[in-house]
């Protein structure tokens, strides 16, 4: 148990710390970032959206911060759950795999650490 609580803790801190540099890097632009082409619906999606994606950038760092300080973290994983498969459907749809691989680590770190605290959840469930 104490292997699966060593790597619970590492995964946590990984996806914490990747959600809060994601989330400051488009706030300050410290590393360069284009989704490149686009579809057509895919651009007229961002520009529908994009007067709230500070938002969501700020609950990103919150929640990066939250699972960071070990804070909440079964709850946390809900709520980053339903932005895991948001950022999954948008890589997928914008047809650049070589850009999804920052979806693809946020998902399966948020699934493995879901699976980990699955005892937690049981009472939602019964």
């Amino acid at each position: 148990m104490a292997t699966s609580t060593n790597t619970s803790k590492l995964f946590r801190i990984i996806l914490g710390v990747f959600l809060i540099l994601y989330a400051l890097n488009q706030f300050l632009h410290i590393v360069p970032f284009t989704y490149g082409e686009m579809p057509e619906n895919t651009r007229d999606f961002i520009d529908a959206v994009a007067a709230y994606l500070p938002y969501l950038y700020i609950l990103e760092i919150l929640i990066g911060l939250l699972l960071t300080i070990n804070k909440w973290t079964p709850f946390i994983l809900i709520v980053l759950f339903p932005l895991t498969i948001s950022f999954l459907i948008f890589n997928i749809s914008n047809n650049d795999f070589s850009k999804i691989w920052t979806s693809l680590l946020v998902a399966f770190l948020n699934i493995v650490l879901l699976i980990q605290y699955k005892e937690k959840y049981k009472p939602l469930f019964s």
